[in-house]
């Protein structure tokens, strides 16, 4: 497998570094940081199309939730 390299500035080097464990080379940094990215919670925000119905559904639920707290 033959090699590239990819330019950083100093402070994109500093954030790798800081995330570097210490027997950790940074192409396996790297690989450690892209690999799984398909599975984070992130991915998946604003892929659920609420309808109005929905919502108040929610806003119910969670009126139902807080009564008793209120002071």
């Amino acid at each position: 497998m033959g090699q590239k390299n990819i330019p950083v500035d100093s402070h994109t080097y500093e954030l790798l570094k800081s995330l570097k464990r210490p027997s950790e080379s940074f192409r396996e940094l790297i690989l450690r940081l892209v690999q799984g990215q398909g599975d984070r919670v992130l991915r998946h925000f604003g892929s659920w199309e609420l309808d109005e119905d929905e919502l108040a559904k929610i806003q119910d639920v969670l009126d139902q939730g807080w009564t008793g707290w209120e002071k």
